[in-house]
């Protein structure tokens, strides 16, 4: 611990010199715009949010086969596999729960309400036109779900230069991939259809060698995706996308004595009608309705009957009202509505609920200081009426170097599992709540950005599952206290991006760490360009971890690295050869019933790419 910690004072250290060495312009990366941190548009220089972004350009860089690669290279984020590809996968973002990320499908709510979090594991790159991640607090915006942040996937749009892509790759386990975009962009519209297929012959995902569990864990997954807009008149932009996603995961499982051999059968979906006027040159109104659903099935090889029906249905409707009071000064004012739904096998006393919401936020800059003040009550049918607030406040130091002080609330409503589900929930379950306290410092240059953030968050009623009884249960306080560092630069022709996680958790009742949470994580990414070539390396360490809530088991810490590589043949056909786990390291990030979840040995990809020329 003492060690990283000494990585990142020196990462603030050499970033704030070489801020200092520099005339204070703008870069690229500096001009990048995202939304998802303030619900308006805004550049990364602006933001007063710690934010990672992920565009279509890093995807293809980075050949990357899963959403929860790429999400993995982010600080503060770590990862946990029950598996491999297609297996049951959670994200935890600054050391909180999994369920305690909000995940947005271009600004729908996407997962499951009985579990609670987004099955990841289904999202294909290759349908992503890039990845906005805000790291903090959000709910005075977002709402319920939002306590650790929000990641906001945005799907591919059209491209005027490249109007048509076909990639198709194969690999060990095998593995064997397709996909194909096609796409436009004209003065008033673009549009976008892209379909993609996966499957993978797995390996075992558990240790138990027990007939039938002694199998290779298959996946297969299809895709399709549009994303289009258009501008009938100036001012007026009407869009709409649509993502579906179908998936069968094979798994091992305990049986009790029985012959089975499960998989799961998956499908989610979200779709996303929108239109925006900008009524006057200081006053934009926009309306988003969407919905999203998340189906499973669990079914058996050698049985004739279904292992339980789990169906989610969110209905999600924003009203957004932008209003440029002063120069210097945005006023934002909205309404979002939210009905959860959920069928299936398995009865629960109560299967639908409505979530009313008002938020405000203020937007104020003069001089070197900026600042963002919001607001907002969310009225659940269930829990009541919820108030959550934020403040930030940045100072420019230099031209390119900021500091920013913020405080943010946000709170957790209960899932249907956590209420209802039989044997296991708890219907006097009362939402998780959260106050966070952070200091940032970033800086950008020509061809640089980094950032460093120090926060401590303070978690009443955290929800987490007892090994012990089988069942969650609620402790009183948890708090949870960290360091994102970041650092972005071209060295010696080469594109350097690093991320560092430091992170201290309790359970403040017990004194015991929270499971599953690295105290310490870093990603190294090292790319270059030349002539028809390029290459990459990928370096990933994260240290032990417990793997029960009494910190009973503990995960040894791993270190991994992969290699990429891509050949350009001429202007319309592309090599790529991707190898991750390049030294076979054997790791471990959960253990189950049946023993460890294994991960991947050395895995590899070889893909051809087409694009033919306009």
């Amino acid at each position: 611990m003492k060690t990283l910690l000494s990585l990142a004072i020196s990462a603030l250290a050499s970033g704030a010199v070489i801020a200092a060495d520099q005339n204070g312009n703008s870069n690229d990366k500096a001009e990048q715009t995202l939304v998802t941190a303030t619900r308006t548009q805004q550049s990364y220089a602006e933001t007063l949010a710690s934010v990672t972004v992920f565009s279509r350009e890093d995807i293809e860089k980075y050949q990357a086969k899963s959403v929860a690669e790429l999400l993995a290279k982010a600080p503060g984020l770590s990862i946990v596999n029950n598996g491999g590809r297609g297996a049951q996968t959670s994200v935890s973002l600054r050391g909180n729960q999994s369920d305690h990320t909000l995940f947005l499908v271009d600004g729908i709510r996407v997962g499951s309400a009985t579990l609670g979090s987004t099955a990841v594991e289904y999202l294909d790159p290759e349908m992503i036109e890039r990845i906005e991640i805000v790291r903090g607090p959000k709910s005075s915006l977002y709402g319920s779900d939002a306590l650790g942040g929000v990641v906001n996937i945005i799907t591919r749009k059209g491209n005027a230069n490249r109007p048509l892509i076909v990639k198709a790759g194969v690999g060990n386990h095998d593995t064997r991939d397709a996909s194909v975009n096609v796409g436009h962009k004209g003065e008033n519209y673009q549009a976008s259809l892209t379909a993609s297929y996966v499957y993978t012959g797995g390996y075992d995902f558990t240790d138990d060698k027990t007939a039938p569990s002694d199998d290779d864990d298959a996946y297969r997954q299809r895709a399709i995706g549009f994303n289009g807009s258009y501008n009938p008149i100036q001012g007026v932009t009407l869009g709409l996308s649509y993502q579906l996603n179908e998936a069968e995961s094979e798994y091992d499982r305990s049986c009790y004595g029985y012959t089975c051999a499960p998989y799961t059968d998956s499908k989610t979906e979200a779709l996303n009608v929108n239109a925006a006027w900008q009524l006057l040159d200081t006053v934009s109104t926009s309306l988003s309705i969407g919905s999203s659903k998340d189906e499973t099935e669990t079914l058996f090889d050698d049985q004739s009957f279904s292992g339980g029906v789990f169906n989610t249905e969110k209905t999600d409707l924003s009203w957004q009202n932008d209003i440029r009071v002063h120069d210097n000064v945005l006023l934002t004012l909205g309404y979002d509505y939210l009905n959860e739904e959920v069928s299936g096998s398995t009865a629960y006393s109560e299967d639908e609920r409505d979530n009313h919401a008002g938020f405000a936020q203020v937007q104020f800059v003069q001089g070197a200081v900026s600042a963002n003040l919001g607001a907002r009550n969310d009225d659940n049918e269930q829990f009541g009426s919820y108030d959550t607030y934020n403040a930030s406040v940045g100072y420019d130091i230099r031209a390119n170097l900021k500091v920013v002080a913020s405080y943010g609330e946000a709170f957790k409503a209960p899932t249907f599992n956590d209420l209802y589900y039989p044997f296991f929930g708890n219907p006097n379950t009362v939402p998780e709540e959260s106050d966070t306290y952070e200091l940032a410092f970033k800086g950008f240059g020509n061809d640089y950005s980094w950032a460093v953030s120090a926060y401590k968050n303070n978690v009443k009623n955290l929800i987490q599952y007892n090994a012990a009884i089988f069942a969650n249960d609620q402790i009183a306080t948890a708090t949870i206290k960290g360091i994102d560092a970041s650092f972005e630069k071209e060295i010696l022709g080469w594109d350097v991006n690093t991320s560092l996680t430091l992170l201290d958790t309790q359970d403040d009742t017990t004194g015991n760490d929270l499971a599953r949470k690295p105290e310490q994580a870093i990603n190294i990414d090292i790319d270059r360009s030349f002539d028809q070539w390029s290459v990459g390396a990928s370096i990933y360490g994260a240290s032990s971890r417990y793997n029960e809530a009494d910190n009973s088991t503990k995960l040894n810490g791993y270190g991994t690295v992969a290699l990429r590589g891509a050949y350009r043949l001429d202007q319309e056909w592309k090599l790529q050869l991707k190898v991750d786990n390049l030294f076979e390291k054997e790791y471990v990030t959960a253990v189950g019933r049946l023993g460890d979840y294994r991960t991947p040995g050395l895995e590899l990809l070889f893909s051809v790419v087409y694009t033919p020329a306009i």
